[in-house]
């Protein structure tokens, strides 16, 4: 875990745009990459967007792990040229498209395929990718909280937003159980507006309310949380190919991702979370 601090300067209204990206699993045949570039470019071309990187961004998956099918890999990213060097070539690829939004990015974590191939081949996947887009100062590891700091352009405000974020654990195929997950975890983890999970590939997103007061503490009022399953990019299951997705038996999930829209403003931060 690491606590990170990025700042953003902001006009009255602003709205910022927070998009969590993660389980691209680039480099599987599955991927749909189509829908990854057109997130990406949606980033790209939105001065208020932003991101925090939710791990699984590679497939990670050498042909020495029993995961590996050669049908299952994507030859344009991964070919058998390129196998001796499978590690490099996932940084290339994945620096490729991130440094299109390197500049728009808060935070960024590692996932079980990294961490497998971290521990595997002695090297660190994420933080080299961070390296070549020039955001080191980003890499969280397994997970981390961001206090982002708005502050007003006319420097007389000042307000922040706190999002927890990890790849996650909860791979149960029932929804329910991840909602569960969800709500336990916004109630050991305090004092968050919005806690990320990945790993289950689901969609999903709840709420949670509590008692709170407003920053000056002068009144009282509901403070709501949100918290999130934030998506793949990974189909279960395509016609031609066979990945691991399939063979488990694991159901079609949707593509793409959420986001949630940021308002600060005196009284701290309005959220709403769009699937």
């Amino acid at each position: 875990m690491r606590l990170l601090t990025a700042r953003e300067r902001y006009k009255s209204g602003q709205t910022f745009r927070l998009i969590p990206l993660g389980d691209v699993h680039l480099g599987n045949a599955n991927c749909d990459t189509k829908a990854l570039w057109k997130t990406v470019l949606d980033i790209k071309q939105d001065k208020q967007a932003r991101w925090i990187g939710m791990g699984d961004m590679v497939e990670s998956i050498a042909p020495n792990d029993k995961r590996w099918s050669a049908g299952g890999i994507d030859e344009k990213i991964v070919n058998l040229a390129s196998q001796d060097r499978i590690g490099d070539v996932y940084v290339e690829k994945v620096a490729d498209i991130l440094n299109h939004i390197a500049d728009k990015c808060w935070a960024y974590g590692d996932g079980n395929h990294e961490d497998k191939f971290n521990a595997a081949y002695y090297t660190n996947l994420g933080v080299r990718i961070l390296d070549q887009i020039g955001r080191p100062e980003c890499y969280v590891g397994w997970s981390g909280i961001t206090r982002v700091v708005f502050e007003h352009a006319s420097g007389t405000q000042r307000t922040a937003l706190y999002v927890y974020h990890s790849h996650g654990w909860q791979a149960g195929r029932k929804d329910g159980a991840k909602m569960n997950g969800l709500d336990d975890l916004m109630g050991y983890i305090d004092g968050c507006h919005i806690y990320l999970q990945g790993h289950s590939h689901a969609r999903l997103i709840k709420t949670k309310t509590k008692l709170g007061w407003n920053p000056s503490f002068t009144r009282e009022r509901a403070q709501t949380s949100f918290g999130a399953h934030t998506g793949s990019f990974l189909r279960t299951y395509q016609e031609g190919h066979s990945a691991y997705g399939e063979r488990a038996g694991f159901p079609p999930v949707p593509i793409g991702r959420l986001e949630f829209q940021i308002t600060p403003g005196r009284d701290g931060v309005s959220i709403r979370a769009v699937q």
